[in-house]
């Protein structure tokens, strides 16, 4: 049942599911499943649980910083494949079986580093937040210009309306802060550098080279 929900979930770009919903997909009443499922919030908890199964948690020799860099990209792809994931990562963490066992691959990847076991954790779940945001964001930006029939074509008057603010000489710190910026490159790259900057404001530089 919880792997149909799931999969349902995920083709409604993050419909809310209902347990009403959920009955009926299964062809069930409402009442029956409450044998099973305690609440609301206990069905949304093993639906994360169960998509937090795909992470791939084999030990790597990599340095830390590496192995947690490529825990987030995980997270980022799933959260794309399951649309409804990213925000209920911020509000209901999961304390399930495989929801454990990524905190526990995380923190192994952490072992290691001269940093006490509170700030360790802290630094897990910033990165979950993080990425939670980052693809939320990406999601927004997607609907939004689906909705207007826009594409991508918005991006160049932003720039262009940006270069005009910024030539107006209002703004001297924030043009201070874009010289020498490029225009964005690939969401996957973007994203690299927001984890890459927030690992080394954590204590853990990471490698040039670690696309």
């Amino acid at each position: 049942m919880v792997a149909w929900v799931t999969a349902a979930a995920s083709r409604s770009l993050g419909a809310a599911v209902s347990i009403r919903g959920v009955a009926a997909g299964v062809g069930a009443g409402a009442a029956s499943l409450y044998r099973y499922l305690k609440s609301h919030d206990e069905l949304v908890e093993l639906m994360v649980d169960t998509v937090s199964a795909e992470y791939d948690l084999d030990p790597s020799g990599e340095p830390p910083q590496i192995q947690l860099l490529n825990l987030a990209r995980q997270g980022r792809a799933m959260m794309h494949g399951h649309p409804w994931l990213a925000p209920l990562l911020l509000t209901r963490p999961s304390m399930g079986p495989n929801s454990l066992r990524y905190l526990g691959r995380a923190l192994s990847a952490l072992q290691a580093v001269d940093m006490p076991g509170p700030a360790k954790l802290q630094t897990v779940a910033m990165m979950t937040a993080i990425t939670s945001a980052f693809v939320q964001n990406e999601l927004a930006a997607a609907a939004s210009a689906a909705a207007s029939g826009t594409g991508d074509g918005a991006a160049p008057a932003r720039f262009q309306y940006l270069s005009e603010v910024l030539s107006s000489g209002d703004y001297p710190l924030l043009a201070g802060a874009l010289t020498g910026q490029h225009e964005p490159g690939r969401p996957e790259e973007i994203f690299t550098s927001v984890m890459t900057n927030y690992l080394a404001g954590a204590g853990l530089p990471v490698a040039a080279d670690s696309d």
